[in-house]
């Protein structure tokens, strides 16, 4: 179950950089139901195969927000830097100096 739980964060990571919050929850019950369903025939009790189930159907949503927050910072990075204003005529180009 880690290595499902591995892939629902990922499969959520993925989901980040091209669909809106809304795909969670389609995503979040195609992992809750199957994982509960796999654990009760599996024969373990009610509150184990919840509990299960439950850490099953986070895992796409933490990895969204992870995404989330891995898109904000790349695209940050790769925003070019605004020029400062009002710096001192001395530390302007000359081609600035030159327009005055």
């Amino acid at each position: 179950m880690i290595a499902v739980g591995i892939l629902g964060f990922l499969v959520g990571a993925v989901m980040a950089w091209g669909f809106r919050v809304w795909i969670l929850i389609p995503v979040t019950l195609a992992a809750f139901l199957p994982a509960l369903i796999l654990e009760l025939t599996m024969g373990s009790g009610w509150l184990a195969a919840i509990g299960t189930s439950l850490a099953i159907g986070v895992a796409p949503q933490l990895g969204y927000a992870f995404g989330l927050v891995a898109r904000t910072v790349l695209a940050n990075l790769r925003s070019p830097r605004k020029a400062r204003t009002g710096l001192p005529a001395k530390h302007r180009s000359m081609k600035a100096a030159r327009a005055e």
